[in-house]
């Protein structure tokens, strides 16, 4: 369950920061200030952001994984009702 949930870890390592820096070139594109003449600040953004986004998407895609495997591997209300019984 830790392992399957540390790959899509890994996976979310990957497609946050992507995603990220579709945005910030989504906003370069977009924004009249960004451009010739401009001091570099928008063009640090396609470094700064995809690193920043990296560690909260890997914890993010890591904790939906083990929130949906502990979800599935939860027990059932049959077996809740009978705990403690004997069969």
């Amino acid at each position: 369950m830790l392992w399957r949930a540390f790959k899509s870890g890994l996976l979310g390592l990957l497609i946050g920061p992507a995603i990220a820096m579709l945005i910030v070139i989504a906003a370069m594109i977009f924004d009249a200030k960004c451009g010739p003449g401009d001091s570099g600040g928008c063009a640090m953004g396609l470094v700064t952001v995809p690193v920043a986004a990296a560690l909260p998407s890997f914890a993010l895609f890591f904790g939906l994984r083990l929130a949906a495997d502990l979800w599935r591997a939860r027990p059932s209300i049959r077996q809740l009702r009978n705990w403690g019984r004997e069969e």
